[in-house]
């Protein structure tokens, strides 16, 4: 199978700037890679632009980005919320008698299903396990949208709103409006705005470094996980958080 040449170039320069954490100039890079100075520098440029490398503004050398130390991050967190949330969701689904469902950030927009606890119920939410939900139209969801930069954030508008329900926030204003209601909460509420019926709470899970990981949803029929019921869950859900966020380091 035939490589791409321009990805391995730009992995060389990864790993040359990940050797320096003192950081290097675009020259240096280029000395250590072995590339032509004009292949370094637009390799340089064009990492820095998608956030892998950072250059440091008191003397103009490179060192990795956050955002390529965020992928990392994102992946071991991918590995352990799973396993150090489980108890404590369980917990949550028996005080709440709702499903619960644990989800992670993947990169900045999107929120995976990787663990879920089912209620004992005859009705109750199908498998979400693996899948992805709009982001306006999920409690979950609307965390990720809350803790996005203002630019992505309009970004994001800009494009159709899909319609999942009559419910269903597709205003670009009225979302805004309701995602600084998220961000003074420090929770979201969804009732029958991703699927009629279907109501959930949902809490954002934050790193050590105080950003956004996932969050923990319950989710119930809107009949029975009514407001009372919502409130309560609210407060089972982040007693379960404070839990993780401090496994995690993060508390």
């Amino acid at each position: 199978m035939k490589l791409n040449q321009s990805v391995q170039k730009a992995a060389a320069i990864l790993r040359a700037a990940a050797a320096r954490p003192d950081g290097e100039t675009a020259s240096g890079l280029a000395r250590m890679t072995g590339l032509s100075h004009a292949t370094s520098l637009r390799l340089v440029h064009t990492l820095e632009n998608e956030g892998l490398l950072m250059r440091r503004p008191e003397d103009g050398r490179y060192v990795i980005g956050r955002d390529l130390l965020r992928l990392g991050t994102a992946a071991e967190h991918a590995e352990l919320l799973p396993v150090v949330s489980r108890k404590p969701l369980k917990r949550v689904a028996e005080e709440t008698r709702e499903t619960i469902t644990l989800s992670v950030l993947r990169g900045r927009e999107a929120l995976d299903v990787v663990l879920q606890i089912d209620a004992p119920h005859v009705i109750q939410a199908v498998n979400w396990v693996g899948q992805r939900y709009p982001l306006h139209a999920s409690s979950g969801g609307k965390i990720v949208l809350a803790a996005l930069d203002p630019t992505r954030l309009r970004r994001i508008l800009a494009r159709p709103l899909e319609r999942r329900t009559s419910a269903t926030i597709t205003d670009p204003g009225e979302l805004q409006r309701e995602l600084g209601r998220v961000r003074r909460q420090g929770y979201s509420v969804i009732v029958d705005e991703l699927e009629d019926g279907l109501a959930s709470v949902s809490v954002p899970i934050l790193g050590a470094d105080r950003r956004l990981i996932g969050t923990v949803n319950v989710t119930g029929p809107s009949f029975r996980f009514d407001v009372v019921r919502r409130r309560a869950a609210l407060e089972h859900a982040r007693v379960a958080v404070a839990e993780i966020e401090t496994e995690l380091g993060g508390g």
